[in-house]
């Protein structure tokens, strides 16, 4: 099998003529197969000699004991195969709660920053192989996510390399046994309220039932799909300046008479290249925003200012002959005809209770948690297990979960705390997630990129002494869920009925 590796990186070309290479190590077995096979092709008197390899291991701290048992062995592997190491810790749920995100979402996005932050320009290993390819096309299928979506995972994407894409998960534990690698095991790779998981375990074997030589079929269409988008993308890189007038991490402006000139599918393409790029990832547009942006696009020039609000907070607004896409926080869409009232008397709040917020689209409710609840997930706080607790209160952008004794620490019963809700004023400060110092409202809002005419709508929940939720937007690190939580108290708004 080593053969067959070293023949994909050759033919793809996936390893540098000298440097270093990251190389991501969970501990599972398809990255000790990584690890193995490119420890035996690269360093002195190896196939690859003037390869330098450097082991990155991520820390996402969500299944306690288990993640601290896979730090270790990964540390173990780095001393015995005589390489560098970079650990790091990463603290997937803070980020999951703060920018409302998924744990998946938001451990990925963790992870690959760490890699680059390791890995400083220089390329990264990953460990992704055939049947992760075969999950991910079906994922995009079930997804309509189009011809971009349907050729999968690259051999080589920017940064990212893949050497093992051309063998199977059974191959990579097939080489750990030959070569007594002890892989770890995550137990949340069975969990089947995981779509990816109920592919791989339920969807796929279904589907071999059916046609026992699916895999290979999969990979086949999407070969062939491969030449038709890499000619695509090369039309779209030759008009992409002259479609493009500016770009940052933030926005991208367009302009409509240039775009108009393409052919549909080309138009398409750039959108879709645009929006990838916005949001760092996959691009969020579906055929329905495509009919959206093309009905906005054809209309004719006036000085009106139009908007569409679109998912991963991107925002498309045409005025005149310039489409501009901008990340914008999309807690509450901008409303530029609408009068801005506000409300800075607070409103009392018991818990539980339920308050209309006045002059705003808002109700706010606070809620205890049920005993039952409480004593599942306390367990998994006190083990720091926050992938359980995560499965047990999910968050969102209009959910979230709070220490109920660092609401107000002079009691004990909850019915007697009062909180309030308002909507900001000036001067108005909290200590955001993650933080250790208090940050001015104003400030937390325009980092957020919460467009100015909708911020004064935006409701405040406080405690005796402090902000405790700029509801939407942000949790203050003084009442977040720790190994010390006791109480939960659950905080949510209500987009009230216009």
């Amino acid at each position: 099998m080593l053969n067959s590796i070293t023949r994909f990186i050759e033919d793809h070309q996936l390893l540098p003529a000298q440097g270093k290479v990251i190389v991501a190590v969970s501990g599972g077995a398809d990255s000790l197969c990584l690890l193995h096979t490119l420890h035996s092709l690269c360093g002195p008197g190896k196939q690859f000699p003037t390869v330098q390899l450097h082991i990155a291991h991520v820390n996402h701290q969500l299944r306690g004991e288990d993640s601290e048992r896979d730090e270790i062995i990964v540390k173990q592997l780095a001393e015995h195969f005589q390489l560098p190491i970079t650990t790091g810790r990463v603290d997937v749920y803070t980020l999951a709660q703060a920018e409302h995100r998924s744990l998946e979402e938001a451990a990925r996005l963790l992870r690959y920053r760490f890699l680059r932050e390791v890995a400083q320009g220089q390329p990264i290993a990953v460990a992704h192989h055939k049947d992760d390819q075969v999950e991910t096309l079906l994922l995009h299928w079930l997804r309509g996510g189009g011809l971009a979506s349907m050729i999968g995972l690259q051999p080589k994407q920017r940064d990212i390399i893949r050497p093992l894409l051309g063998i199977t998960h059974a191959e990579a534990l097939e080489y750990c046994a030959q070569h007594n690698l002890i892989p770890t095991e995550d137990e949340s790779n069975q969990d089947p309220r995981f779509v990816r998981n109920r592919i791989r375990h339920e969807v796929l074997p279904l589907l071999e039932s059916i046609n026992p030589g699916l895999r290979e079929t999969v990979l086949r269409n999407a070969e062939i799909m491969q030449i038709d988008y890499n000619w695509l993308e090369t039309q779209v890189g030759q008009y992409w300046s002259e479609v493009v007038h500016t770009e940052s991490d933030t926005e991208l402006r367009l302009s409509v008479q240039a775009l108009l000139q393409l052919p549909l599918s080309l138009q398409r393409h750039l959108l879709r290249r645009a929006t990838a790029q916005l949001v760092q990832g996959q691009s969020p547009l579906e055929l329905r925003h495509y009919r959206l942006l093309e009905e906005l696009l054809q209309r004719p020039p006036t000085a009106e200012t139009l908007t569409l609000h679109f998912p991963q907070h991107l925002h498309a607004r045409r005025s005149s002959d310039i489409l501009e896409f901008k990340l914008i926080h999309d807690m509450v869409q901008e409303q530029p005809n609408r009068t801005n009232f506000s409300n800075t008397v607070p409103v009392p709040l018991k818990i539980p209770g339920t308050v209309v917020i006045p002059n705003t689209p808002w109700t706010a409710v606070t809620e205890t948690i049920a005993e039952e609840t409480l004593q599942q997930v306390l367990p998994a706080l006190q083990n720091g297990d926050w992938y359980q607790v995560w499965q047990i209160l999910p968050s969102t952008r209009y959910v979230v979960y709070v220490d109920a004794d660092q609401l107000d620490v002079t009691t004990r019963d909850l019915s007697t705390i009062e909180l309030s809700v308002r909507t900001r004023s000036r001067g108005d400060r909290m200590r955001p997630l993650g933080m250790a110092r208090e940050k001015k409202i104003q400030d937390v809002l325009v980092d957020k990129h919460i467009p100015r005419d909708v911020r004064a709508q935006i409701p405040l929940f406080f405690s005796k002494e402090n902000c405790i939720w700029l509801a939407g937007v942000q949790l203050d690190d003084r009442v977040r869920l720790t190994s010390e939580t006791r109480r939960i108290v659950r905080l949510s708004i209500i987009q009230t009925e216009q």
